[in-house]
């Protein structure tokens, strides 16, 4: 659990964690701007940022992100059709 990110209410995380998983356009200084303009904190944006590769690569199941339950986020397998825990690079 990241306790800089997870304690944000769910509104606003819920759009960080769209960002980091959709925003492929938006380079780093680009999206941390976009997140401290809609609310986060510079250190908050910043930490975000730390995820970004990982939510581009990976599907994951709601609620069981990396940003709410770090090791014990759950990604999606498409040869198993199933959800599994984060893969070592």
């Amino acid at each position: 659990m990241d306790t800089i990110l997870s304690s944000l209410p769910p509104e606003l995380l819920r759009f960080v964690e769209d960002q980091l998983a959709n925003n492929e356009v938006s380079d780093d200084d680009e999206l941390r701007e976009h997140f401290i303009a809609n609310g986060l904190s510079e250190d908050q944006a910043w930490q975000a940022l730390t995820y970004r590769a990982l939510y581009l690569r990976h599907v994951f199941l709601e609620g069981f992100t990396p940003i709410l339950r770090g090791q014990e986020a759950l990604c999606f397998n498409p040869h198993s059709r199933g959800w599994e825990p984060v893969p070592n690079p």
